[in-house]
């Protein structure tokens, strides 16, 4: 994890433009290598159960958060992005610091996509939607992948849809993992990793041939492409990898392609917004939870 903190950290010091997210993303992944085996969140039900269908394995939980770690992650994101220049972070940061901003309820917000309630407590600090939006993104990060490690799996032979089965996300994207090139949709928020088939848009399950295909730069079309749908004009970006990637090489794999995103925008597709499937989640204070 170290590694990737500390490439993440160089990524911030030689482009200006990625450096909020690249810091922010290193933040998170730093408090949540320093827990210690200490859980930012825990799940106050059963963790056990294989949802039946396409329900991911959060939907429907409540979950038990450490509110004295994601004020401090708080503190120290928004302290970045007012470090980065960016505009509004100052009141974004006074809000946090003086404890305006609801980080249960915005956390719980981001990870549902509850796009409503992210622009209420956008309106109570104030501070623009967006970047609000990201601050709750980031709190998340350690929050899912913390719940992702500590349950029990969902195994990936009996998961056929798109998006994530433990927290909903589309997937950051995708690996072609070993000689045999299995394609595995990996989940940027979470960690989460599940097998998908070849020659199917995760988006919308296209799976005519003649609907699908790639684009990749000239002698790269093994290693790193961007895998399009004609029906929804989807895209995921797809690396050959040797085995799974860890959460923090995800995140970083994604900011450090960007111009992929570029291309792909430039060509007409997109990544899908919002989740996969309607996810409800409760978030409380782990401290107050029976």
């Amino acid at each position: 994890m170290s590694a990737v903190i500390e490439k993440l950290e160089q990524l911030a010091e030689r482009d200006a433009v990625l450096a909020p997210l690249a810091r922010s993303y290193a933040a998170a992944l730093r408090l949540l290598s320093s827990l210690s085996g200490t859980a930012i969140a825990v799940l106050l039900d059963s963790a056990d159960r294989l949802t039946s269908g396409a329900v991911p394995l959060l939907h429907g939980r409540t979950i038990a958060a450490d509110l004295g770690a994601l004020r401090q992650l708080a503190g120290e994101t928004t302290a970045l992005l007012v470090r980065d220049g960016i505009p509004e972070a100052s009141t974004l940061y006074e809000a946090v610091a003086r404890d305006r901003l609801a980080l249960l309820e915005l956390v719980q917000a981001a990870v549902c996509a509850d796009q409503a309630s992210l622009e209420r407590l956008a309106a109570a600090t104030p501070a623009a939607d967006q970047l609000v939006a990201v601050l709750g993104s980031v709190l998340a990060i350690p929050v899912l992948a913390g719940l992702a490690r500590n349950s029990a799996p969902v195994s990936p032979t009996h998961w056929r849809a798109g998006y994530c089965p433990v927290c909903a996300a589309w997937p950051t994207l995708a690996e072609f993992r070993g000689l045999e090139r299995e394609r595995w949709l990996r989940c940027g928020r979470c960690g989460s990793g599940w097998r998908f088939p070849h020659q199917e848009c995760p988006f919308c399950g296209n799976s005519d041939h003649r609907r699908l295909g790639y684009f990749a730069e000239e002698g790269k079309q093994d290693s790193q492409r961007v895998e399009i749908c004609q029906e929804c004009r989807g895209y995921v970006k797809t690396f050959a990898t040797l085995g799974p990637w860890s959460q923090g090489e995800i995140l970083l794999h994604d900011l450090t392609t960007v111009e992929l995103d570029l291309v792909a925008a430039e060509r007409d597709y997109r990544r899908p917004g919002g989740l996969g499937y309607p996810l409800a989640v409760q978030i409380v204070a782990r401290d107050l939870a029976a």
